[in-house]
């Protein structure tokens, strides 16, 4: 019987730690589809990493903080959402609208986007390094100490971005900040 109970109780220590270690919580994703709140923070976590967030309207959600580490987050409307302090690093985004969005400290890191709207967004103190950017726009966003490093900016718009210099960005700014 001791025996049978210490199995039971490895197996089950095992099937946590795949969890914890494999991939999001499955109860976080049905919370956030459902009431549009998943946060993370010192008492609550919301672990959606690796999750595929596709076609969905997340627009005014609140993910700040959430861990969306190696996420592929497709055709989403995350417009006026608060994703403050949220990883994203690693993550794949294709067709999502951020515009108006609370993104401050977020971290994009080593992500590919690909047709991303920040149009109004607070990005401040942001962390793009090393991202992958092509048809993203910035306009009109707060850009105040972002970190793009070693990204290609060619195909991104910067029209409006405040931050960046001393004065908003002028309009047809595609690469760099052409100052009004």
């Amino acid at each position: 019987m001791r025996k049978a109970i210490s199995l039971i109780v490895i197996c089950l220590f095992i099937i946590w730690c795949n969890m914890i270690a494999f991939g999001f919580d499955e109860k976080d994703l049905r919370k956030l589809k459902e009431t549009k709140k998943c946060t993370g923070g010192t008492f609550s976590s919301c672990d959606l990493e690796k999750a595929n967030l596709v076609d969905l309207d997340l627009s005014k959600a609140n993910l700040s903080g959430a861990n969306l580490k190696g996420a592929t987050i497709e055709n989403t409307n995350l417009s006026n959402s608060n994703l403050a302090g949220a990883d994203l690093s690693g993550s794949k985004l294709r067709l999502v609208d951020f515009s108006g969005a609370k993104l401050n400290e977020l971290n994009m890191q080593g992500s590919n986007l690909l047709f991303v709207d920040f149009s109004g967004a607070n990005l401040e103190e942001a962390f793009f390094q090393g991202a992958k950017m092509k048809g993203v726009s910035f306009r009109q966003s707060n850009l105040t100490d972002v970190v793009l490093d070693d990204i290609d900016l060619k195909l991104v718009d910067f029209s409006g971005a405040t931050g960046v210099s001393q004065n908003p960005c002028a309009k047809g700014s595609l690469g760099k900040c052409l100052v009004q």
